[in-house]
């Protein structure tokens, strides 16, 4: 399983570098806090759509962006997996392993509006994060005031050791394969993946903390500063057209009548 950063290198160039990083990184959270506040499969469909014909228009590299989404996928499920079992009052159907277990209607459809909704804030996000590279998402993050210094430099080492603790789980289970060991289903590969990646974050919170206080020693302070970079006019205005098309679609377009008129048309 290979993790990484989902961040664009240096020397790509594309549309979005003219967008200030604040910006880029303030975007997906205009289209993914409404639908996760308000509970409208249409809602979550539009945004998705519009998400992608933005990947299509900025030609951002989509099929990478979905590759990095199926590998959340397991995770999500396990998040949604169990709602079924304990939300509702009408019974599906009924499981007998032992003990009866009963699978709601309501909790059923709970559930999967649940990981729709996940699904779809996750490929927002990693379709503006892909657009940054990595020193553009530190500067978006040193602009946010709100953000204290010592937070941002703990999210810094956090995403350094992320690709080195992937690296040496996947040497680990390459050594396993050599010695013999066979990982007879893709659940077992990430079980064993999830214990080795929980023992090397032990390991390396010690060795995170020693670098903390060396850089410390050296005279860091904790405050990142990146050459000043101011925020268009331009770039102002991008944010105000983002904020007009999520009210136009929660409050002046009626989604689900056009997505029921085009499921006639279909049918």
């Amino acid at each position: 399983m290979d993790i990484e950063l989902p961040f664009k290198h240096e020397d790509e160039k594309n549309f979005l570098n003219k967008i200030h990083p604040l910006i880029r990184f303030i975007l997906p959270f205009i289209l993914v806090v409404p639908f996760l506040i308000i509970n409208d499969v249409y809602l979550v469909i539009t945004i998705i759509i519009f998400v992608i014909f933005f990947n299509l228009v900025f030609r951002l590299h989509l099929l990478n962006i979905f590759s990095k989404l199926k590998a959340l996928i397991p995770f999500i499920l396990l998040i949604t997996i169990f709602v079924p079992f304990y939300v509702g009052n009408t019974v599906l159907f009924q499981l007998n392993i032992g003990i009866p277990l009963n699978i709601y209607v309501e909790g059923l459809a709970y559930a999967l509006t649940l990981f729709f909704r996940i699904i779809g804030a996750a490929f927002v996000f990693l379709t503006f994060l892909t657009s940054l590279t990595y020193s553009e998402f530190i500067e978006a993050l040193t602009k946010l005031r709100a953000i204290p210094s010592f937070f941002v430099g703990s999210i810094i080492i956090m995403l350094h050791y992320i690709p080195i603790l992937a690296k040496s789980n996947k040497k680990v289970l390459e050594a396993q394969d050599l010695r013999g060991k066979n990982f007879t289903s893709y659940w077992q590969r990430l079980k064993t993946h999830g214990f080795i990646m929980g023992k090397n974050v032990v390991h390396n919170m010690e060795r995170s903390e020693k670098l903390y206080e060396s850089l410390k020693m050296r005279g860091f302070s904790g405050k990142i500063t990146f050459s000043s970079k101011k925020v268009k006019l331009a770039d102002i205005l991008i944010v105000m057209i983002f904020v007009f098309i999520m009210i136009s679609f929660i409050y002046f377009i009626n989604l689900e009548q056009i997505y029921m008129g085009v499921f006639q048309l279909l049918v």
